[in-house]
């Protein structure tokens, strides 16, 4: 089975997205640091937010 890309990575930051890591999150799967990334809504919306993000299982299925 074959990987889907759903953007660039260039095309994020543009929007203010940055690695997730920078938050302190990680993913709950195998995915590149500069891939995986996340935007606040609200400025300072995720100061002292860290860990692992969880999904919900309908993210998962086939």
């Amino acid at each position: 089975m074959g990987s889907v890309v759903l953007g660039h990575d260039k095309y994020y930051p543009k929007f203010g997205y940055k690695k997730a890591s920078q938050y302190g999150t990680e993913a709950p799967f195998e995915v590149s640091n500069d891939s995986f990334m996340a935007v606040e809504l609200i400025d300072g919306g995720l100061s002292g937010v860290h860990g692992v993000v969880e999904y919900a299982k309908e993210f998962f299925e086939k």
